[in-house]
């Protein structure tokens, strides 16, 4: 007898399963994809943040070298007479070694002078204690002579200012001009030393600056304190919003030259002032204010400097990141 043999068929999924299989899957695919993409813009941000904390840090450091000079004025104290001057033959009037602008809610501007340590030269001791042109005996053969001397035979000198300084006086003064000259120490009609001399008379001018009086006293006197002559620095810190050059940024201008872009994407720039109060007087800030509350700037020991740093946009909207550091005025804040 034959027996029926029935095969149970196969069926395939229906339009509505697979609509849901598909739909499901680009939940998923979805869920997937968002995931990867917060990943990936986090991985941004923070590689962003990365970068800007390097930019933070190397200005920063530059600034940190710099601020901490601030009056240096070799081993002469730069706030002698309580106040962070230094004596000027230029116009008669200290130089003050920092100088705030107060911008409120805009950004600070800062302007400091000091000596430039590397640059020192000893003053030959070989003056005597009569000082009739007040020149300065240097060596002849070291790098700034040498600089000056080109200078002033390039035809056309460019002013410069420096610093001559001993442990209790420390002058600031125009150089009208260089010269060799030879030196009879022992006074047998033969030189012993064939030296430079670094001219700053009163009132030839040169570039339209003259010097007004004479230095304060005779450096390098055999029975003074030794001497020694120094370039001077003089740089302005502020924010130019108005993109100069094509960049906005933290600038900074030297001796009066042109500004120069230090960072840019540098939005803020703050400045507070560390007060070293009379009652407790030790060198160390008591209170930080602005430049406007800073009476006496002689009592300033430290700067806070507060910086905000572009980070991105995000919907036509700036994100900033703000950083801040403190700098020790090693040259300021003890009277004398």
């Amino acid at each position: 007898m034959k027996k029926n043999i029935r095969i149970r068929g196969h069926y395939g999924l229906t339009l509505v399963e697979l609509m849901l299989a598909l739909a499901l899957s680009l939940m998923i695919l979805g869920g997937a994809i968002s995931v990867f993409m917060g990943s990936k813009e986090s991985f941004r941000m923070e590689e962003e943040v990365s970068v800007l904390q390097e930019n933070y840090r190397f200005i920063a450091d530059r600034l940190t070298k710099e601020l901490s000079l601030v009056g240096y004025s070799g081993c002469a104290f730069s706030y002698q007479d309580n106040t962070p001057n230094i004596f000027s033959t230029i116009t008669d009037s200290p130089v003050q070694v920092i100088q705030g602008i107060e911008g409120g809610a805009d950004p600070d501007s800062l302007t400091i002078t000091f000596a430039l340590p590397e640059t020192g030269i000893p003053v030959l001791d070989i003056q005597t204690a009569v000082c009739e042109t007040c020149d300065i005996p240097v060596s002849k053969e070291l790098p700034l002579f040498i600089a000056l001397a080109d200078n002033f035979t390039s035809g056309s000198p460019v002013p410069v200012r420096l610093l001559v300084s001993n442990c209790r006086e420390a002058d600031y003064f125009l150089v009208t001009g260089t010269h060799e000259e030879d030196f009879d120490l022992d006074g047998d009609g033969s030189p012993d030393i064939t030296g430079g001399m670094i001219e700053h008379d009163v009132g030839p001018e040169v570039g339209g600056i003259e010097n007004l009086v004479p230095l304060t006293e005779v450096y390098g006197r055999a029975t003074e304190e030794a001497a020694l002559v120094y370039e001077m620095m003089t740089v302005t810190y502020e924010i130019d919003d108005v993109a100069v050059g094509g960049s906005r940024g933290l600038y900074e201008q030297r001796n009066g030259g042109a500004r120069q872009l230090i960072f840019e994407n540098v939005t803020d720039f703050q400045v507070l002032y560390g007060i070293d109060s009379a009652t407790s007087e030790d060198g160390n800030a008591d209170m930080y204010v602005d430049w406007d509350n800073a009476l006496r700037p002689s009592d300033i020991t430290s700067l806070r400097i507060n910086l905000t740093m572009l980070l991105g946009q995000q919907a036509g909207t700036d994100i900033t990141r703000e950083y801040s550091f403190t700098v020790k005025l090693r040259n300021m804040g003890l009277d004398t």
